[in-house]
């Protein structure tokens, strides 16, 4: 049967200092003297393992040995990769075995002709220099290299599994699932799949093409909501004549999302998205998503009342996982992030089939691993981009596409700043409206040298949110879709009060949370929001300034998860709506 090796752990490490000099993979030979190399955990990002690495973008090596016993003929080796931050080339027995392209999504290697019995060498190369990204375009976040997710050997010495998904959803007291998949190595057939999912069996023969496809009814489940994430321990089996060949577990939740007269319903009922903005970064972990993080990350934000987040990447099997149990919904995008085609690098973007292939891999990778999560909810296809500009009309037609084919069972949005140009193009995509907006911040403090303070004798400051009214008056007569707001809001250096509510202030990042939650409920085509953003982070794209330096001040709480006064304003907001429901108007 299957097996699964973690290869976590300590592994060897160096940067190469002259990549474009060293075009032979020596690093890679099994043999090669790795004496002078540094030992260092994985997952985890070179930024955090010596402090001359924290500003370093560039090439790394890894390596480690691992030892097997023979193995029969015909087995499958596969290596997986959780995340790998951007460019990455894996070597075994210094041979190359497969490279990829994107620093969020989860990888598989085919390794089967080059694995040995007994000693065996595994190299990674990696590249996270920001002259080679091409998604994300620009650094919105801060740039960790390294191997930060999990990394497994899977072992299968007979048919297995490439591709699993499933459909679960409520009907009445009951449940329908629909689990369907694609094997491999089924020549000879009589292979037949086996779940069992909340006590009950089903059983179905696989196709001679590998694959296949189960529905039956569960009965008497609960169905799976922020307020009830009830979760069923699911089995799945590969067999022929009784022999077990394959077999994996994970859990289902039954769930409906969908969009109903310009809202959001879950299960038949109206659904408030109480949600903040998450660009995960920890001062201890940097980009691994470690339990002890995101643990203490998920507690904040139901403290909070929030039952929803938005990523701007796609994050780990782990913390996906803990959102189900949580009860926590998940927007997930691929990182097409202000593709902006007057920038020189972005000038032909949309028009580039090597561009769109790669934006259609990371979503196919993405959404193969999120499918298997209750909790992921919302699929974005992209961020204030210029939608306008040649090409990008068909790109992300193909996208939203792409999607819908992988899954027809999630929504699908777009973040528009402003909503300034959105083609009618883009409205008919996607089924829910994601609107970007900073009034009240940035056509406030255009100028970043202003004074940190008023004179005292000024009166408090106010927010004005007059164009953001006006744009939602708009809205409601000329969209007929639902709006999200996702994303808004004011940095505040921590710790900085003002009885004057001076911008960077605390007091007035709380103060305009505040009145643009308070606006938002008035519409009710709005069906949810999502402050931005729900921790400091480190972000390369704001100038060090009079204010900033080097962290994006956006956080509800700090870089370190430290409370700020905006944290209360959004509880305060979400806790009255705490039903999930949307707030009567």
């Amino acid at each position: 049967m299957n097996t699964s090796i973690s290869l976590n752990g300590l592994w060897d490490f160096v940067v190469d200092l002259d990549p474009r000099y060293h075009t032979k993979p020596y690093y890679a030979l099994p043999d090669w003297n790795r004496r002078h190399w540094s030992k260092v955990p994985v997952p985890g990002v070179w930024n955090l393992y010596d402090r001359r690495y924290d500003l370093f973008e560039g090439v790394g090596w890894f390596a480690r040995e691992l030892t097997l016993p023979p193995l029969p003929e015909g087995t499958t080796c596969l290596l997986r990769f959780g995340g790998v931050n951007y460019l990455c080339e894996v070597y075994l027995n210094g041979e190359l075995a497969g490279t990829h392209e994107g620093g969020y999504t989860e990888f598989t290697v085919e390794v089967s002709h080059l694995v040995r019995s007994g000693r065996n060498v595994l190299a990674v190369r990696v590249d996270n220099r920001s002259l080679e990204m091409r998604l994300p375009p620009l650094l919105g976040y801060f740039n960790y290299g390294g191997i930060h997710r999990d990394v497994t050997l899977e072992v299968y010495p007979g048919a297995y599994l490439t591709d699993v998904g499933y459909e679960a959803y409520p009907e009445g007291e009951d449940g329908v699932l629909r689990l369907f998949g694609q094997a491999a190595k089924v020549e000879g057939g009589g292979y037949e799949v086996e779940v069992t999912c909340a006590g009950h069996t089903q059983r179905e023969a696989v196709a001679p093409d590998g694959r296949f496809q189960l529905e039956w009814k569960v009965p008497g489940v609960t169905p799976w909501s922020p307020e009830t994430p009830v979760l069923y321990p699911t089995r799945l089996t590969l067999q022929r004549g009784g022999q077990v060949e394959y077999q994996r577990e994970f859990t289902v939740g039954f769930r409906r999302i969908a969009v109903r007269d310009r809202g959001v319903e879950l299960n038949g009922k109206p659904l408030r998205f109480r949600g903040l903005c998450y660009v995960y970064d920890s001062p201890t972990y940097g980009l691994v998503m470690h339990p002890a993080q995101y643990e203490t990350d998920l507690r904040l934000l139901q403290e909070m009342g929030a039952n929803a987040i938005r990523s701007h990447f796609p994050l780990s099997e782990g913390f996906l996982h803990a959102c189900d149990r949580a009860g926590i919904l998940v927007w997930l995008e691929i990182p097409t992030y202000c593709i902006d085609t007057r920038l020189p690098h972005c000038r032909h973007a949309f028009t580039d089939p090597s561009l769109l292939q790669l934006a259609l891999n990371m979503l196919e990778e993405m959404i193969r691993q999120a499918r298997l999560h209750p909790s992921v909810c919302l699929y974005g296809i992209g961020n204030e981009c210029d939608l306008n500009a040649p090409g990008a009309a068909e790109f992300f037609r193909q996208l939203a596409t792409r999607a819908r084919e992988l899954d027809p069972t999630r929504l699908l949005s777009y973040a528009c700043l402003y909503l300034f140009g959105v083609p009618d193009h883009l409205a008919e995509l996607v089924d829910v409206v994601g609107l970007n907006e900073y009034w009240g911040w940035y056509d406030q403090v255009m100028d970043d040298d202003l004074p940190l303070e008023t004179p005292p004798s000024s009166p408090p400051r106010t927010v004005d949110l007059r164009a953001l009214q006006q744009l939602l008056d708009e809205l409601a007569t000329s969209c007929h879709k639902p709006v999200l707001l996702t994303e808004f809001g004011a940095d505040s250096i921590p710790g900085y009060r003002s009885a004057n509510r001076d911008f960077w202030s605390e007091d007035y990042h709380a103060l305009l949370l505040r009145e643009t939650l308070a606006l938002a409920d008035r519409y009710p085509f709005i069906c949810g929001t999502f402050p931005f953003v729900f921790c400091d982070y480190r972000d390369p794209s704001k100038l060090v300034s009079a204010h900033w330096n080097g962290l994006n001040y956006k956080g509800v709480v700090t870089y370190e998860r430290r409370k700020k006064l905006p944290f209360e304003a959004v509880r305060e907001a979400y806790t009255q709506h705490k039903s999930g429901s949307s707030p009567p108007h």
